[in-house]
C-alpha cells in the first residue's frame, strides 16, 4: 500500500569534524601511534577529510531554503559544535559518536565507513531519510519525490557502468593495482553482493546526496553481520572495510526493493547543456573536483548558477590557494545569502 507523500517524514544526516581541534588531534595521533604507521596515508589520515571550510553551514542553508519538507537534521559528530550552530533549534540534534556506537572499543573512531555503518542506529531517526556530507547542497526547490518513491523506498541515482570485464578482474586480483581507502570499501560491498546473489552491479552511486531506508540497512545488518561489525571496529579506514551506503543500494537492487532512476549532469560542453534545456530537460546534478585548474572550477560554478542543479557537489575543498577559497566563499554567498535558522 503506498503511503501519501505528505505523510511521510523525511530527516537529513550529516556528518561532521572540525579537524583542527586540539583535543580531537590529540586523540587521533594517540590513536595513530597505537595502530602503527601503515595508516598513515593521504587517504586514511590526510587533511583534506577533515577539513572544515564551513561548508555544512551553506549546506544546511540549501537544505532550509529547498527542502521546506525535512523534519529534522541530525549531525554526527566526535564531542564537537559548529561555532556558529544555533544548538536551542527544536529539530537539530548533535549526535555524538557515543550514542552510535554499542561497543566503547570502537572510539573513538576517524573512519567515516565506521560511522556510516551505525546511522540507522541514531535515535528518533526517520525510516526514510537523506544522508548528506557537508560539501553537498541542494542547488533549486525540490519535492519528497525528487529522493523517495512514494512507498518510501528511495530513489537511486547511478552513475555510469564500467566494464564487468575489468570488475571482475578487480574482484578476483584486489590487490593488483593499488587501490585507496575507499574504493576497496566500495570493491568490498560490490563483492558481498556478488558472492552472495551472483549478481555482478557495475555501477556506483553518484556522489550526491543519498536516499536511504532505515529497514533495509538493519536488514543488511543482519545478513552480512560479521562484515557490518568487522567495519564498525575499525577505528580507521582499512581496506576490510564495507561502504554501508553503497551496500544499502546493492543490496536493493539485487533483491529488486527499488528501481533505478535516470539523472542528468551538467556537461562541460555548455551546448548540450543548452539542448537539454530547450527541450525542457531539468539538469539534476553537478559536480567540481576543487583540485581541478582554477579556470575549469570557475567555469562550473557558473554553469551551477545557471542551470540549478537539484543538487551539486564540491568536492576535495583542501586548496591552499587563497584565491580559490574567495571565489568558492562567494559562490556560496551567492547561491544562499541568508542566514538559516540554524545559525546564531
Amino acid at each position: 500500500m503506498n503511503i501519501k507523500m505528505e505523510n511521510f517524514p523525511v530527516d537529513v544526516v550529516y556528518m561532521w569534524v572540525d579537524g583542527k581541534e586540539e583535543k580531537w588531534i590529540s586523540k587521533k595521533n594517540k590513536l595513530l601511534n597505537k595502530l602503527g604507521n601503515h595508516y598513515k596515508t593521504s587517504d586514511i589520515i590526510g587533511e583534506k577529510r577533515f577539513k572544515d571550510n564551513q561548508e555544512l553551514k551553506y549546506s544546511i542553508r540549501s537544505v532550509e531554503k529547498y527542502c521546506p519538507w525535512v523534519r529534522k537534521i541530525f549531525i554526527v559528530t566526535d564531542d564537537q559544535k559548529p561555532s556558529w550552530l544555533n544548538s536551542n533549534k527544536s529539530n537539530l540534534k548533535i549526535i555524538d559518536h557515543r550514542d552510535l556506537f554499542d561497543d566503547s572499543n570502537c572510539l573513538p573512531t576517524f573512519n567515516s565507513n565506521a560511522i556510516e555503518m551505525r546511522l540507522h542506529h541514531i535515535n528518533g531517526l526517520s525510516n526514510s531519510f537523506l544522508s548528506f556530507n557537508d560539501d553537498f547542497f541542494i542547488g533549486r526547490p525540490s519535492l519528497k519525490s525528487d529522493f523517495f518513491h512514494n512507498d518510501g523506498s528511495p530513489k537511486l541515482y547511478m552513475s555510469k557502468s564500467v566494464s564487468k570485464i575489468k570488475l571482475r578482474f578487480r574482484l578476483k586480483y584486489p590487490f593488483f593495482k593499488r587501490l585507496n581507502a575507499h574504493a576497496f570499501a566500495l570493491l568490498n560491498s560490490r563483492k558481498l553482493i556478488y558472492d552472495k546473489y551472483h549478481l555482478l552491479i557495475n555501477q556506483s552511486l553518484m556522489h550526491s546526496v543519498k536516499s536511504l531506508n532505515k529497514n533495509i540497512l538493519y536488514e543488511i545488518e543482519g545478513v552480512f553481520s560479521n562484515e557490518c561489525k568487522q567495519t564498525s571496529q575499525n577505528q580507521l579506514r582499512d581496506p576490510s572495510d564495507i561502504w554501508m551506503i553503497s551496500l544499502h543500494a546493492y543490496y536493493s537492487i539485487a533483491l529488486k526493493k527499488v528501481k533505478l532512476s535516470k539523472i542528468k549532469k551538467i556537461q562541460k560542453i555548455d551546448f548540450i547543456n543548452n539542448i537539454y534545456t530547450l527541450l525542457n530537460i531539468k539538469l539534476d546534478y553537478g559536480f567540481i573536483n576543487l583540485n581541478w585548474p582554477l579556470k575549469k572550477i570557475e567555469k562550473y560554478l557558473f554553469l551551477i548558477q545557471k542551470y540549478s542543479p537539484l543538487t551539486f557537489c564540491l568536492n576535495d575543498w583542501n586548496s591552499k590557494n587563497p584565491n580559490l577559497d574567495i571565489i568558492v566563499k562567494k559562490f556560496l554567498e551567492k547561491m544562499y545569502p541568508n542566514k538559516s535558522s540554524y545559525e546564531q
